[in-house]
């Protein structure tokens, strides 16, 4: 690449002078120099080792020193930033007659800003030389047009505050650990940043991904949602960046991918472990670029967008093991967000069970009376080590509700499979024993039929627990997606309609 390219005194400039110049370079403007118009444009970038009291915050600040916009000024962590002359662009420069209607644009590569010249007319320059590209550096200036405008970085701590509040949104708990978290979101989810949030399967990650969205600047705009686990890899891309008419076989018409279609929003990334090796240099080419391209397209198209990404597996040890790029990895996970496992917080239980009884009340009147477990209930479910997390235990309260009788969920309501884990023999039930054997029935046949009852009831435990995902359930079985398969024929379990 090259990155800076002599192209001769930059047209129609009066240089600053050089003391203005000297002297701009010799400090940074502190937050509180700030108006009150450019502290509303701040993005928060939390470098995070772990959750606590005080968080770096990382922004870049860019400063119009000299031209018809003087004193305009932007400060950013956005991704991409663009400037020009049209309204549409971050750093609007409208005043200015040699500015391009998009002249340029700043993206964040890894720890370093980019400066992309969009083939302007007066051309982009850094210093006394115009450039196509160059990484920029700490107080450098820019000429645009015949606007002068200053890069400045800037580094503040940000207290971290935790909320006293019980909920965030639609997240339900009030244990130390998610009121730390709920802190935390309130910083993160007005900025720009592109998030991952880790945690086991059904500590309700996509449930945070729409708080973020929820309390974020582009709440209007959609919240697309796409699962990388969902998709061969032959028609990921198509998925992801879409497809024109006639690109392959089946393209009977164009597709708009998901990056297009959450145009001014969020894109939440479910899974993103699962994204195959070979994708991921275009997905990141997309993000640093802002621009896609379909599969059998011929022109990019600008996107506007934030990336939100989720996964159950430990993304920098995969970074280690070479199965994820570093460079995506380190471009996406901007805040690590880590959901503790329902097992760290045991205190939210009776919560969370209040919340899913009233839930289904609510739902289905007819269906499901109880109002609460009782106590012999509640100590049962506090024993248990809760694998599947807060989606399992909802799974478990719908089940328990359903069969429940009286206002009241008892032991005898709570699903066998649970009280088996839990080394409890399983309780008769209406005068016969859960696994029907015949009293007469020889070893090997009640052997056969205890091996059955326990293979049907754990693949139903592991399928609600798992939301249905036939790759987690094969994963934790340590068992292939075809013997899923053939278990759930040979038991007549069905996957729901969606």
């Amino acid at each position: 690449m090259t990155r800076l390219t002599h192209a001769g005194t930059p047209p129609n400039v009066t240089p600053m002078p050089s003391d203005d110049r000297r002297d701009a370079r010799s400090r940074s403007p502190a937050a509180s120099t700030l108006t009150p118009e450019e502290r509303q444009l701040y993005t928060v970038q939390v470098n995070l080792a772990a959750h606590g009291e005080m968080l770096k915050v990382e922004k870049s600040r860019l400063l119009v020193v000299d031209g018809p916009d003087v004193g305009r000024a932007l400060v950013f962590s956005k991704p991409i930033v663009r400037i020009g002359s049209n309204e549409k662009n971050d750093l609007v420069l409208a005043e200015d007659n040699t500015v391009s209607r998009f002249h340029c644009e700043i993206r964040q590569v890894r720890d370093e800003y980019l400066l992309v010249d969009h083939a302007s007319t007066n051309g982009t320059y850094v210093g006394q030389l115009r450039v196509r590209e160059a990484f920029l550096y700490p107080n450098c200036e820019i000429l645009v047009g015949s606007s002068l405008i200053r890069f400045v970085p800037l580094v503040e701590e940000v207290a971290i505050q935790p909320s006293e509040d019980n909920r965030y949104g639609d997240i339900i708990g009030g244990a130390p650990s998610m009121q730390t978290i709920y802190g935390l979101l309130d910083k993160v989810a007005p900025s720009e940043l592109s998030v991952v949030i880790e945690g086991e399967t059904g500590t309700g990650k996509e449930l945070v991904s729409r708080a973020i969205h929820t309390h974020s600047r582009r709440k209007d705009g959609p919240l697309v949602i796409f699962d990388c686990s969902a998709f061969p890899e032959n028609l990921l891309e198509s998925e992801l960046f879409g497809h024109e008419k006639g690109a392959f076989s089946g393209a009977i018409r164009t597709h708009r991918g998901v990056f297009e279609r959450a145009e001014g929003g969020t894109i939440f990334f479910d899974e993103l472990g699962e994204m195959s090796v070979s994708l991921q240099p275009k997905f990141l080419r997309a993000l640093e670029s802002g621009e896609v391209r379909r599969v059998g397209g011929e022109r990019p198209i600008r996107i506007d967008v934030r990336v939100v990404a989720a996964t159950n597996r430990d993304l920098a040890q995969m970074v280690e093991e070479g199965s994820f790029r570093r460079d995506l990895f380190y471009r996406l996970a901007k805040v690590r967000l880590r959901l503790p496992p329902l097992r760290e917080r045991i205190d939210d239980l009776s919560l969370l069970v209040d919340h899913f009884l009233t839930d289904l009340r609510t739902r289905q009147p007819a269906v499901h009376r109880a109002r609460g477990f009782t106590a012999d209930a509640m100590a049962l479910i506090e024993q248990y080590d809760w694998p599947g997390n807060v989606r399992e235990l909802r799974n478990v309260v719908e089940r328990a509700s359903t069969f429940c009788e009286g206002d009241q969920v008892g032991v005898e309501d709570l699903p066998h499979d649970l009280q088996a884990r839990l080394g409890r023999p399983p309780r008769p039930v209406g005068g016969a024993i859960v696994a029907d054997i015949d009293p007469g029935a020889g070893l090997k046949e009640a052997k056969e039929k205890l091996i059955e009852q326990f293979e049907r009831d754990y693949l139903v435990g592991l399928l609600e627990r798992h939301d249905m995902n036939i790759s987690q359930v094969a994963r934790e079985a340590g068992i292939d997606r075809r013997h899923v398969y053939r278990l759930m024929k040979k038991y007549d379990i069905t996957l729901p309609d969606r």
